[in-house]
């Protein structure tokens, strides 16, 4: 399987980003994979992304993964977004996200769609790394937190 970092276009890395709700972060997100990759993350397959429906799990110690299938795609792509200030989603420890994670890919690869849900939540719980990708200061650096913590 190939890692995280592969699923991630580094101008789909959006750092310290203020944003008022999960409805808004969405948008921005399935946008900029529309705006970076259009032959893959179609207008229309962002659209049926939003309209059917996202599933956020607050995994704590301020991160959170946001994550849909759409039968209409071919690829699973993942983007990301670093919030300042953090916001409220009512995550379980109480604390408010920094960093939101979103995963799109086709409706057909349910365990593969399972095991980058299990290897991102894996490598976010270390919190070194977490700390790493909070503080980064550019998309480039965070891609390559991401490979080496992968290795």
């Amino acid at each position: 399987m190939n890692g995280i970092y592969s699923l991630i276009n580094k101008s789909c890395i959006l750092l310290d980003k203020q944003m008022n709700s999960i409805d808004e972060i969405i948008k921005t997100l399935t946008n900029q994979l529309n705006k970076s990759m259009p032959d893959i993350a179609s207008t229309e397959f962002m659209n049926k992304v939003i309209k059917d429906g996202f599933h956020t799990t607050c995994m704590g110690n301020k991160c959170a993964i946001t994550h849909a299938r759409c039968s209409s795609m071919e690829k699973s792509l993942i983007a990301v977004m670093r919030l300042k200030p953090e916001i409220n989603l009512q995550a379980p420890d109480k604390k408010n996200v920094k960093l939101i994670f979103l995963l799109v890919g086709p409706q057909k690869s349910s365990s593969y769609h399972l095991k980058i849900l299990s290897r991102l939540a894996r490598i976010l719980s270390h919190e070194s790394f977490r700390e790493n990708l909070f503080n980064t200061p550019d998309a480039e650096s965070f891609l390559n937190l991401i490979k080496q913590e992968e290795q």
